[in-house]
């Protein structure tokens, strides 16, 4: 059965005329059996089949995508900002520098898609499938990722300050590079997560799981590490929470003091 279209959210407002083409276009033949055209047309497209379809550059401000198949789709460069993607499957979708600042992908499936350089801030990501994503250069300040599976993905670059990542699993996550400031790692799975370089000040990651966690050339100042275990964390060049250099394990990982990881 095909969904029934609503007028679209959050447009500017239009006239009567305006108002009645719309209408007349959403009920044209042919428009209910296309999801495409209803998308383009309306900006809402609930539960579409929308699977592998090529938008690039598309503006899709405020669209309403809740549970559309998006898989495989190529969004890169698109304008989705404040859309609805919440429990849209968005696996292997390419959103490389799209803008979905302020967008609601809560239960969202990301398995595999590649968000290079996307912008995401102030995103809901709440309880996401973002397995062995590609959030490399990513900007995602003030983002909520809770609770959401980041297992084996790439964050190299990416920009999360004040950025909530409690309660995720960012387990063999590579994250070097990347800013961090003040984010909260608070019961996060964070073994095997690569943080070389990364900046760590005063983030909050107590509680969190840091078993063979690699902490080369990273700046730990003022983050909260209570209840953490590192014991079997590798430190080398790192600066702690109280602003001491930490070279523990340089001589394992093959580097000295004076000579940095790249």
């Amino acid at each position: 059965m095909a969904h029934p279209t609503y007028p679209p959210r959050n447009l500017r407002p239009m006239g009567v005329a305006a108002a009645v083409g719309l209408a007349f276009a959403l009920t044209a033949p042919g428009v209910a059996n296309d999801p495409l055209r209803q998308l383009l047309i309306s900006r809402i497209c609930i539960a579409c089949d929308l699977s592998g379809v090529v938008l690039t550059r598309a503006n899709l401000e405020d669209a309403d995508l809740t549970n559309a198949n998006l898989a495989g789709a190529n969004l890169s460069q698109a304008r989705l900002p404040r859309a609805q993607l919440t429990q849209a499957d968005l696996s292997q979708a390419t959103l490389q520098q799209t803008v979905l600042s302020g967008a609601d992908l809560s239960g969202a499936n990301l398995a595999g898609a590649n968000l290079s350089q996307a912008t995401l801030t102030g995103s809901q990501l709440r309880d996401v499938n973002a397995t062995n994503v590609n959030l490399e250069r990513a900007e995602a300040r003030d983002s909520n990722w809770y609770g959401s599976d980041l297992s084996g993905s790439r964050l190299d670059g990416a920009v999360l300050n004040h950025a909530s990542l409690s309660a995720t699993d960012l387990t063999n996550t590579t994250l070097t590079n990347g800013q961090f400031f003040r984010a909260d790692f608070i019961g996060a799975q964070l073994a095997g997560a690569d943080f070389t370089g990364a900046d760590l000040r005063q983030a909050l990651m107590r509680d969190a799981q840091m078993a063979g966690a690699n902490f080369t050339n990273a700046d730990l100042r003022d983050a909260n590490l209570r209840r953490t275990d590192l014991s079997t964390a590798q430190f080398c060049n790192t600066r702690m929470a109280n602003g001491d250099i930490n070279n523990e394990h340089c001589a394992e990982l093959g580097l000295s003091p004076d000579r940095p990881a790249p």
